[in-house]
């Protein structure tokens, strides 16, 4: 056995934390010697109290640790309170390792005289059967700060037309020159048209590849890109345009007035969500 000096120098614990868990019943010495009252401790005690220490660096509470050590719950709890506990450090992590990767961002942001915006979440990329679709559609070459214009001009369509909105809105951008911020933009949206009309087309029914972008319009091309890879990985070619479905943004999902549209304000532009998507070849 150890005295309680030794055991402290050997554990790398000081020695008042030592007495202190003795004193609540945490970690209780091997012998006790009656005449001098000196604690001593065995090797059994060392796995005891590198455990609490362990569990103390992981957050848990002297209390969780005492239930942990001595099993004063079954098995099955104990078991779920650590994994609930793994749980809450993973999380933890995630955060770290985003924080990093942001302060890595911003890094580089100023580095390269550039305006810092936090990488978009992306969802895994995955494949959807999609419906044919009846779509009232508008294209023009814009500069890409009018597009709210446009969103109008198409909204007024609607009501001259009297249309009835069955979907979200969706955006082809055919070319775009992003030095000169001018872009080819042909926006279609979900309509019930009961007759043939030459404002009406259709997207083609199929299976189409996709991924849901959550973050600011500015920030979609990080889906383009990371939809682009994972067909590239997939082996799988395309035809057409790739798409992009405004599914929560400006644009409000209930449309009661179509010709008195408002951007939806009150949603910050890092909770848009966005999925892009674009047909496979059979």
């Amino acid at each position: 056995m150890y005295s309680i000096g030794k055991f402290s120098n050997l554990c790398n614990v000081p020695v008042k934390t030592i007495r202190y868990y003795s004193d609540i019943g945490l970690l209780e010495p091997s012998f006790i010697d009656e005449v001098t009252g000196y604690r001593y401790y065995d090797y059994d005690k060392m796995k005891e109290l590198n455990t609490i220490q362990i569990l103390k660096d992981c957050h848990f509470s002297l209390k969780e640790i005492e239930q942990v050590i001595k099993g004063e719950n079954d098995k099955q709890v104990l078991e779920l309170r650590l994994h609930k506990k793994v749980q809450e450090l993973e999380h933890q992590q995630e955060m770290i390792a985003e924080q990093i990767q942001n302060i890595v961002h911003v890094k580089n942001s100023i580095k390269n005289a550039e305006t810092f915006n936090p990488k978009p979440t992306l969802s895994s990329c995955y494949i959807e059967e999609r419906p044919e679709v009846q779509v009232l559609f508008i294209r023009e070459k814009i500069n890409i700060i009018e597009i709210d214009r446009l969103v109008q001009k198409l909204f007024e369509r609607i009501y001259a037309y009297q249309l009835e909105v069955v979907g979200e809105l969706t955006a082809i951008f055919h070319q775009h020159d992003k030095k000169q911020n001018v872009a080819d933009v042909e926006l279609l949206l979900p309509v019930k048209a009961t007759q043939p009309a030459n404002y009406i087309k259709l997207i083609q029914e199929g299976r189409y590849a996709c991924i849901n972008v959550k973050g600011p319009y500015s920030e979609l091309n990080f889906g383009y890109s990371r939809l682009q890879e994972w067909l590239t990985e997939q082996s799988l070619e395309t035809e057409g345009m790739f798409m992009e479905q405004y599914i929560k943004g400006l644009i409000p999902s209930e449309v009661v007035n179509p010709i008195n549209i408002k951007p939806n304000i009150e949603i910050h532009p890092n909770d848009f969500l966005t999925t892009v998507f674009v047909k496979i070849r059979n």
